[in-house]
């Protein structure tokens, strides 16, 4: 076997047993025969396992090392896009997507270049650009193979969940979990099952269905283990459920030290958990939603941001006000979490509130510019600093529309604007939506640049 067909390998057996003993004898061979094959199935192995510093960190040695070995360079840029979007450094990650969809284009594969698409429509999910992700999903399923197919049905059940249509979210997730083996995907849609059976009211139910997910991650030594163990603490300190083991909870924290901002929140949000006092709980929890949204884990700082609140609330703690100014402008975008029994009806008591708050963060101030002489830009009364950007053509995105009349500018005649001499078409225009989301990070609140067709 050459060095492509040993790494095709060992994600095969990886997908397939996970950390078994077959695994480990199999990378221990290959680090003897093939040491390259090995590097290359270890970045594999660290990326399904959510370990991302450790993908970027030896990823990036590689890429050198390609050699003009096409699916080699399509897994490792996948590989590593996925990493940075796993630390939250987005736009570094949809680079490394971009080259993995390019070279599944001239490779005249479909399915690793609608694999690199999935990936880059899973980007938007993160960025809670939930309806234009939910049709990117669709469009992606018709080059998919069976195996990422799951995947990307995985996130359209997440999707409904948010929307507000559990029965929808349950049909997909029941779905894949008859169709699928034991793995990684399974245990994704378990976790979803579990949320689904938390807004359905079936507390025992939805807990049984988070400890198998978490065991899982365990089992495959995956970061990730940590997400579900939060949101099992967070169900039964809501509900008055049995907490998971200790022994479980101690081995997901050490796998989550091994992850990115997102599993390092995670971690955050279970040791605020287990803190006995409400308002010890709440600031705790309110430190990890902070985090959370750095890592644009949307789903996990609603709740915790949410759960925050209540808390504060029930403590008469001063983190009730923060939490839900941070998670003010979440609110609207996950209508379905209104359904939850749990904190359904204290998130409609504080609506008001939030509504309030984001009324008046929209007509205190919103955007100022000053254009004439030096050019000033201010959000809210906070002086925005134009220089050092890292893309140029972001603050000449943000200056055309401004300038434009009621600040509108067709999308096509932006893209021209900002690249004159270049051609609008599918490919091109991931520029300008990399130019926008610089532009909307600088500024603090996305909300106040928006897509409206």
């Amino acid at each position: 076997m050459n060095t492509e067909e040993r790494v095709r390998r060992a994600i095969e057996i990886f997908d397939r047993t996970g950390s078994t003993q077959d695994l480990r004898l199999y990378l221990q061979k290959l680090k003897e025969e093939d040491p390259l094959a090995f590097s290359f199935a270890e970045v594999y192995v660290h990326s399904m396992r959510n370990q991302f510093p450790q993908v970027i960190r030896k990823g990036t040695r590689l890429v050198p090392r390609l050699g003009g070995q096409n699916w080699l360079a399509w897994r490792l840029f996948l590989s590593i896009g996925v990493a940075y979007g796993g630390i939250g450094e987005i736009e570094t990650g949809e680079t490394h997507l971009m080259r993995a969809l390019e070279i599944g284009e001239a490779m005249g594969d479909k399915s690793l270049a609608s694999q690199a698409k999935l990936q880059i429509y899973i980007t938007r999910f993160f960025r809670a650009e939930y309806e234009e992700a939910y049709r990117g999903f669709l469009i992606c399923r018709k080059d998919l193979q069976a195996s990422d197919l799951n995947w990307a049905d995985y996130f359209l059940a997440l999707c409904s969940l948010i929307k507000g249509r559990p029965e929808e979210s349950s049909k997909i997730v029941d779905r894949l979990l008859s169709v699928m083996e034991k793995g990684l995907l399974w245990f994704d849609a378990m976790e979803i099952k579990a949320l689904v059976l938390r807004i359905s009211g079936k507390f025992p139910e939805a807990m049984e269905a988070f400890l198998e997910s978490l065991t899982g991650y365990i089992d495959y030594e995956s970061a990730y283990s940590a997400f579900p163990l939060a949101k099992a603490l967070e169900l039964s300190r809501l509900a008055g459920l049995e907490p998971p083991p200790r022994k479980l909870i101690r081995k997901a924290l050490s796998l989550a030290k091994k992850g990115g901002w997102g599993e390092q929140a995670a971690a955050q949000e279970i040791e605020a958990l287990l803190k006995e006092g409400d308002a010890e709980a709440a600031e705790g929890l309110y430190e990890a939603a902070k985090n959370y949204l750095r890592a644009y884990q949307n789903i996990e700082a609603v709740f915790s941001g949410l759960t925050a609140a209540y808390l504060a609330w029930r403590s008469d703690s001063p983190v009730f006000t923060k939490a839900l100014k941070l998670i003010a402008p979440l609110v609207p975008l996950h209508p379905g979490f209104k359904k939850d029994p749990l904190l359904g009806d204290f998130m409609s008591k504080v609506e008001p509130f939030l509504g309030d708050h984001l009324k008046s963060g929209q007509t205190k101030e919103g955007i100022r510019a000053y254009l004439i002489g030096q050019c000033r830009v201010t959000v809210d009364g906070r002086d925005i600093k134009l220089a050092g950007w890292r893309r140029n053509r972001a603050i000449k995105a943000l200056l055309y529309l401004l300038l434009s009349p009621k600040h509108r500018i067709p999308t096509d005649h932006l893209f021209y604007l900002l690249w004159p001499r270049r051609s609008y078409n599918k490919r091109s225009r991931w520029g300008l939506y990399k130019a926008i989301d610089t532009a909307r990070k600088h500024l603090g609140r996305r909300e106040l640049l928006t897509k409206r067709r």
